[in-house]
């Protein structure tokens, strides 16, 4: 156990990765930016991009592996980085919703529900391309901003990334992609390499 905290280094990279989380959920708030749009919206929350050095430090501490110990382990590595994945997000949900109700910020929780939705769709990706999957929440984010939107703050329900904090169907939507990328990575058989 101790050598897969190790290796993985997610007892340095995650407190970093989610302390960086916190700040930027603080120091962003409800603050709009003006990007360019195809159709739609121009003015984008900036708290829509917080979540990314999260999900980076998330993909290092998974992609930081040693082959051979890995694949002739007897532990389950692989139900090992599962339970890192849903203790990081777990906790970054919980100390969002704490720093959103002590700040008054209502924008934390929606900022939790995305970083639990581009994760799952970074893990989805992981399946296929492997480290490369870490540009998938930035590739979304994108799309959201270029064509994510029907009029001024009025996104389309498929784009879930800009729906405000109490959209049951983006939280629905959110855990059911964490769902199912944590599945795909766990019934995957891609092998260290």
């Amino acid at each position: 156990m101790m050598w897969w905290i190790k290796v993985r280094r997610c007892h340095v990279v995650l407190p970093a990765s989610l302390l960086s989380f916190l700040a930027l959920t603080a120091i962003v708030q409800d603050t709009s930016v003006t990007l360019p749009s195809i159709i739609g919206n121009t003015r984008v929350a900036l708290s829509l991009f917080v979540p990314i050095p999260l999900l980076s430090g998330l993909m290092l501490c998974l992609e930081s592996r040693l082959p051979a110990p890995e694949s002739s382990s007897a532990r389950a590595v692989q139900l090992m980085d599962a339970a890192l994945v849903v203790a990081c997000l777990g906790s970054t949900f919980i100390l969002s919703v704490a720093e959103g109700l002590l700040l008054d910020m209502p924008l934390a929780l929606a900022t939790a529900r995305n970083a639990c939705f581009l994760a799952g769709l970074m893990l989805l990706g992981r399946v296929v391309m492997g480290q490369s999957a870490v540009m998938l929440p930035v590739a979304w984010i994108v799309l959201v901003t270029f064509v994510g939107f029907r009029g001024q703050g009025d996104p389309y329900p498929w784009a879930l990334v800009p729906e405000p904090g109490n959209a049951v169907l983006a939280a629905v939507g959110a855990a059911f992609v964490l769902f199912i990328g944590i599945l795909a990575n766990l019934r995957s058989s891609r092998k260290p390499s």
